[in-house]
């Protein structure tokens, strides 16, 4: 085969995969075309440009203090000893016991649970048979793994639900911003917990190629025609999800980032404080 015979085939092939895309967005209702070859590139502009929107920002201002120091033990502020905070703040959640219990247990569930919810996610971007997991073992992952994730983080979104609602001192400081970040978590997990436990989609089939085309700028909405009410509402709410983080409370995990005591090495006090300080 020469290698304009070889030229030829290939073009042609292409051609016909960009015939059969516009046949299928054609045949498509215009919604469904916005919400899955355009929602998901606005959805990521919002996210990407808003957090390095915050963060600089953040990073800009001037004369800021933190409501917290990373510097627990008097003046100590090594790379090592900040980096070991941050950690034992971001996985243990420790702050949270000068708090009330309900919030501590309801936050420790949800974080953790979905942390693991979100690492799973990941095999649709880079599936682990390319490294040679078995198939069924990835499947079974995902179905226990996965779906004890799922349990954990929705029983702790409910705790904090329960909390804001039942507790009136909470109540009167929530806003618009906390009930529709909870709302929206709790359906979102809520409908990914019944798409692994129950419905069983061959989301690696459909889904994960389309995550996929949607990275390389080529939405695949010939899938997205495969896929059942579920995984649509599932796959929006993800979108909706990712395009809310920088304009609410969402924004803590990068927030956090953003603290002054973090980068800048705290004052040292002398005199009866110090002694205070050692007592």
């Amino acid at each position: 085969m020469t290698l304009k015979s070889a030229t030829r085939i290939i073009l042609s092939g292409c051609l016909e995969i960009t015939l059969l895309k516009t046949a299928v967005m054609l045949s498509m209702d215009p919604v469904t075309v916005f919400l899955y070859a355009a929602f998901p590139y606005i959805a990521l502009v919002l996210f990407v440009g808003g957090v390095l929107y915050r963060l600089w920002g953040w990073f800009s201002a001037g004369g800021l203090t933190g409501l917290y120091s990373v510097a627990v033990k008097a003046y100590s502020w090594g790379f090592s000893e900040r980096l070991s905070e941050v950690l034992k703040r971001v996985f243990l959640l420790y702050t949270l016991t000068m708090s009330d219990r309900l919030l501590l247990v309801g936050s420790f569930l949800f974080h953790w649970g979905i942390w693991m919810a979100l690492l799973g996610h990941l095999s649709m971007i880079v599936p682990p048979e390319q490294f040679g997991m078995p198939k069924d073992l990835h499947k079974a992952i995902a179905l226990y793994v996965g779906g004890a994730a799922g349990v954990l983080s929705l029983a702790g979104l409910a705790l904090l639900l329960i909390r804001r609602a039942a507790r009136p001192d909470v109540r009167r400081l929530s806003f618009l911003d906390d009930w529709f970040a909870l709302v929206l978590l709790f359906a979102l997990i809520a409908l990914g917990n019944y798409q692994t436990l129950v419905l069983h989609p061959p989301y690696m089939e459909t889904v994960a190629p389309w995550v996929q085309s949607v990275l390389m700028g080529s939405p695949r909405l010939d899938l997205v025609a495969q896929w059942d009410a579920a995984t649509k509402i599932h796959v929006f709410l993800a979108l909706l999800f990712i395009a809310y983080v920088p304009f609410g409370k969402l924004i803590h995990p990068f927030s956090f980032l953003a603290m002054p005591t973090l980068w800048t090495q705290p004052t040292k006090l002398y005199g009866y404080l110090l002694a205070l300080l050692r007592r």
